[in-house]
C-alpha cells in the first residue's frame, strides 16, 4: 500500500515540477540576456521619427573631407548611406551626445556604388546634419588627417 501511494504521489506531482524546472530555466535565460555586458546590439535602420535629420542641410568637417578624400567616397556616396545605410548601434551616440549638449551622432553603414563598405558617422543637429568622418571597413588606409 505505501508503494501505491508513493506512485501516486509521484505520478501527481511529475507534471508539476516539470512545469517549474522549465519556468526556472526561461526566467534564468531571461536574465542571462539581461545583464551579459559588452553584448553588441543589433544594427537597425533609422525609422521615420528620428529620421528627420537625414533631411536636413548637410555640411560636411574638414576632418570628413579629408577622409573622404584619402579613402575615394564621393558626396553622392555619403548621401546614398545617409538615405540607405544601417545604423551601427555600437559606433553610434545618441543619449550620452545629448545629455552632454552635443549632437547626437550615428554611424550607419552601407555599401558605395563602386563596392566599398563603409561607416559615415553623421551628427544630427538642430537644422543641419554634419558628416564628421568616413570610413572605409575594408581597406586600412593611411590618411593624414587631424
Amino acid at each position: 500500500m505505501y508503494r501505491n501511494v508513493m506512485k501516486q504521489a509521484r505520478t501527481k506531482n511529475t507534471p508539476l515540477v516539470y512545469i517549474i524546472v522549465v519556468i526556472i530555466a526561461l526566467i534564468g535565460f531571461g536574465l542571462k540576456k539581461c545583464i551579459q555586458p559588452g553584448v553588441p546590439t543589433t544594427d537597425r535602420t533609422v525609422t521615420t521619427v528620428e529620421g528627420d535629420w537625414r533631411h536636413h542641410k548637410l555640411i560636411y568637417t574638414k576632418h570628413a573631407r579629408c577622409r573622404m578624400d584619402c579613402r575615394d567616397i564621393s558626396e553622392s556616396e555619403v548621401e546614398y548611406v545617409l538615405a540607405n545605410g544601417v545604423i551601427n548601434e555600437a559606433k553610434s551616440r545618441e543619449e550620452s551626445d545629448e545629455a552632454e549638449g552635443h549632437c547626437p551622432t550615428y554611424a550607419l553603414e552601407g555599401n558605395t556604388s563602386d563596392g566599398q563598405h563603409v561607416r559615415i558617422v553623421f551628427g544630427a543637429c538642430d537644422k543641419i546634419t554634419k558628416v564628421i568622418t568616413a570610413i572605409d571597413l575594408g581597406v586600412e588606409h593611411s590618411c593624414d588627417c587631424r
